[in-house]
């Protein structure tokens, strides 16, 4: 019997100490919530810059393509000038392909090239040599997608 008071006095003074401590009882995880369902999921994720894009712009004319293996610009009689791509970089909702002589810049937003009922889903900006083009770019999917110009 003696026994049997000092090993419950015994586990009340470690449970009181570990109480002292801090310490969550077991089975318990400090700080843990769970998030009701219909809680909003974490930040939704940026704008999706993947894949290849057709890139055209008017006064002046000018064309130009994003794919895997490089970008290019067109122009009416200019030489087509073409830089690897090196990937993108997303600043904010703008992507960003190149650097030093050719940068392409796309923001996701609806865009039309003010010569044909063509909608893009980007605005594009391309930069040569400091000169600034502004135009509009979508991907070839959604380029075929419509009636051609």
């Amino acid at each position: 019997m003696l026994r049997s008071v000092a090993c419950c006095l015994t586990a009340a003074l470690l449970a009181a100490g570990l109480a002292a401590c801090g310490e969550a009882p077991m089975g318990a995880s400090e700080g843990a919530s769970t998030a009701p369902a219909d809680a909003p999921a974490s930040a939704p994720p940026g704008p999706d810059f993947s894949g290849d894009f057709n890139l055209v712009g008017t006064e002046p004319f000018w064309g130009g393509k994003i794919r895997a293996d490089g970008l290019s610009l067109s122009r009416p009689d200019q030489p087509e000038v073409s830089a690897a791509n090196t990937g993108v970089h997303v600043e904010g909702d703008v992507g960003v392909w190149g650097s030093g002589h050719l940068v392409i810049r796309l923001t996701p937003e609806a865009c039309s090239d003010g010569m044909s009922d063509r909608q893009y889903s980007h605005q594009a900006e391309v930069t040569f040599n400091g000169e600034v083009l502004k135009g509009c770019a979508a991907t070839p999917a959604e380029l075929a997608a419509q009636p051609k110009p």
